[in-house]
């Protein structure tokens, strides 16, 4: 684990410490349905100096921690893809100091933010590495933070041993509705790469089950996403399986649990 001793020397040089940060003065705020991402989140949002607060985040945090809770509780290191703001980070961490998490992005104007909420549990001891940028389809990418991975596991440099998965759990919130089959696919990709056996691949968000809508809503939905995008929309929980299932992946899902506002949250094992 991290050192627990912290102090703002170590933390990215980015990051404002000023202790009146908190009192800064709304430099945005914007109102629009629910989604992920920043650019093109759905979500209405106000940004206070370097955070960014996503409504949508705020309302699911708890009911996706407590779900989360059985793979946290012996977790080691975690895997955050697409943190958004960093909110759902630094919630997660209040109630696991203990666990070393590892948010990342891809849309680097959210780094700040997440490194801004990171800022006021690391000054406690907590152990939330600095964000990384995650393009999901950049295998170079996959590579860093595996690397970063294995070296806060103090794994030996054997090259053999740098390529085996090194986290326990790999979470991603709602980001597969909201980017390109291609994007999701190559997360479940990444998340097979960088995990260890036994870990797990959490995924929140609107699914369909065997091509059919929960709600008539989600359907509604589905067709709103596509207008803006034509690549975006509600994925199938079948066909993420399937992909999960392969040879070069081997996660198993083993779990669909349904949460509120029509949401699901699904969790693989890395076999």
């Amino acid at each position: 684990m991290a050192n627990t001793t912290t102090n703002s020397s170590t933390l990215p040089a980015h990051i404002n410490t000023n202790a009146n940060a908190a009192t800064a003065t709304t430099t945005a705020q914007v109102s629009h349905p629910e989604g992920a991402g920043f650019h093109q989140n759905f979500s209405e949002y106000v940004q206070m100096d370097h955070k960014v607060f996503f409504a949508a985040a705020d309302r699911n945090k708890d009911v996706i921690l407590e779900k989360l809770r059985p793979c946290l509780d012996t977790a080691r290191q975690v895997l955050e893809v697409g943190s958004g703001s960093g909110q759902h980070t630094y919630h997660f961490s209040k109630s696991y100091p203990n666990v070393t998490f590892q948010p990342t992005e891809y849309d680097t104007a959210l780094l700040a933010s997440i490194d801004a909420y990171a800022f006021d549990l690391l000054k406690e001891g907590h152990h939330i590495r600095p964000a990384l940028e995650l393009n999901a389809t950049n295998p170079i990418h996959w590579q860093h933070i595996l690397r970063t991975g294995q070296e806060q596991g103090q794994v030996g440099g054997q090259e053999e041993e740098m390529e085996q998965g090194c986290y326990d759990v790999v979470m991603t919130t709602n980001v597969f509705h909201i980017s390109p089959w291609v994007v999701g696919q190559s997360i479940v990709r990444g998340a097979g790469r960088v995990l260890k056996r036994g870990g797990r691949f959490v995924v929140y968000g609107p699914f369909k089950k065997d091509g059919t809508f929960n709600t008539e809503s989600n359907r509604e939905f589905d067709k709103n996403l596509r207008e803006r995008d034509a690549s975006w929309g509600v994925r199938d929980i079948e066909e993420i399986e399937a992909l999960a299932a392969g040879e070069d992946i081997q996660l198993k899902l083993d779990q669909v649990v349904d949460m509120p506002s029509n949401n699901y949250m699904l969790f693989f094992t890395k076999q």
